[in-house]
C-alpha cells in the first residue's frame, strides 16, 4: 500500500501575549524551536543531566521520541539515516516585526505528525513552560491553543488560560484529504514563504528543479509515514521518477542568510536558503496531492524550525 495513505497529522494554533517588552529575531522559528526543546526537556526528562544517547530510558521516553530518537541499528535503513525527521513542525509567524509589548498578541502554529499527536498534553505544558522562563521575568502568557482544520480554520478550543484544561485532541488530517483536487492547468507556482534548504550533490541548491523538489518532499513524507504512522518504507526515488518530465518555466528566487545558536554544538550556525517563487510546467496529476501535503509538513532541511514552508499556486 502507498505509504502516503498512512500519513496523518494534527494542526494547532498557539496564541500568546508578552508579559514584558520582547525583541525577537526577524525569523522566529529557531527561537521558538529552541525554547520549545528546552521547555519540553524540563517538563518530561527523567534524567536531565544525561544525553539521550546515554540514557537507558530513551526507548520509552516521550522527549527522546520527539527530539532525539536514532534509527534502530537493526533497521534496514540504519545505514542511510541516523535519525528520522522529527514528527512535528513549528510554523512561526511570518511577520518580520521584531518588537512586541504586553498589548501585542503573537501566534504560531504547530503540526504534530502521527504518534506525536498522542503527546499533545506535553506540548501544551511545554508551551506554558516556554513563557515562564526569561532572563528576569516571564516572557509571555499562553492565552489559548486552538485545533485547526486542513484549511487553517480554528475548529475547537484545546486549551485556554482560564481553566488550564486540555479538552480534546483536535481534528485528524489525513493524506486522502488532498486527493480530490484536479490539476486543471499545466503550470504550478511554488511560493516559498520561509527559506528553502535543499541539497543536491552535497551542496545547497539555488536552482530547485521539480524533480529535486518532489524527491526531497516524497523522501520526507515517506519517512514520516514509516516511522510515525506505521507505513512500510517504499522507494521514494521510484515515486519521483516521472517528475523529471516537468520543466522549470520561471525562477524568481533570492538567497537569504540567517543565524541560530546551537546549544548542542555550542556555536552559531548560518542557515541560509532561497525565498521567492518557482513556476513549473508539466503534468501534475500524480504529484499535486503530495505538493498539497507539503504545504503542511514543509520540505528541505530544518523543517522543524519552520523552514521550507511554501504555498501552491495553480496556474502560475
Amino acid at each position: 500500500m502507498d505509504p502516503l495513505s498512512h500519513l496523518y497529522f494534527y494542526k494547532y494554533r498557539v496564541t500568546v501575549r508578552p508579559e514584558r517588552e520582547l525583541i525577537l529575531p526577524q525569523y522566529k522559528g529557531s527561537l521558538l524551536r529552541g525554547l520549545f526543546g528546552h521547555a519540553l526537556k524540563r517538563v518530561i526528562c527523567p534524567r536531565k543531566g544525561f544525553s539521550c544517547d546515554d540514557c537507558e530510558a530513551r526507548c520509552v521516553c516521550a522527549y527522546s521520541l520527539l527530539m532525539a530518537t536514532p534509527v534502530p541499528k537493526d533497521h534496514p535503513h540504519a545505514g542511510k539515516y541516523r535519525y528520522p525527521p522529527r514528527p512535528y513542525v513549528i510554523e512561526p509567524p511570518l511577520t518580520e516585526e521584531r518588537y512586541f509589548n504586553p498589548s501585542s498578541l503573537l501566534s504560531f502554529e504547530i503540526v504534530l505528525i502521527g504518534v506525536a499527536s498522542e503527546y499533545l498534553p506535553y506540548f501544551v505544558h511545554a508551551f506554558l513552560e516556554m513563557g515562564r522562563r526569561g532572563a528576569d521575568r516571564n516572557m509571555f502568557e499562553v492565552l489559548s491553543v486552538g485545533a485547526l482544520d486542513v484549511e487553517g480554520k480554528e475548529v475547537a478550543l484545546i486549551f485556554n488560560r482560564n481553566d488550564e484544561s486540555i479538552r480534546a485532541s483536535g481534528r485528524k488530517i489525513e493524506y486522502h484529504f488532498f486527493l480530490g483536487e484536479e490539476a486543471r492547468n499545466d503550470t504550478v507556482t511554488i511560493a516559498l514563504e520561509t527559506p528553502l534548504r535543499i541539497k543536491e550533490s552535497e551542496r545547497l541548491s539555488r536552482n530547485v528543479s521539480f524533480h529535486l523538489l518532489v524527491e526531497r518532499l516524497s523522501e520526507r513524507a515517506f519517512l514520516l509515514s514509516h516511522f510515525y504512522c506505521g507505513a512500510t518504507m517504499e522507494d521514494f526515488q521510484e515515486f519521483s521518477r516521472d517528475a523529471r518530465k516537468v520543466e522549470t518555466l520561471e525562477s524568481q528566487v533570492r538567497w537569504v542568510d540567517w543565524e541560530r545558536y546551537s546549544s548542542r554544538q555550542k556555536t552559531r550556525m548560518r542557515l541560509g536558503g532561497i525565498v521567492g517563487s518557482i513556476t513549473y510546467r508539466g503534468d501534475f496529476r500524480k504529484y499535486l496531492p503530495l505538493l498539497r501535503l507539503g504545504e503542511h509538513i514543509h520540505v528541505g532541511k530544518a523543517a522543524t524550525f519552520g523552514l521550507g514552508k511554501y504555498r501552491v499556486v495553480m496556474g502560475g
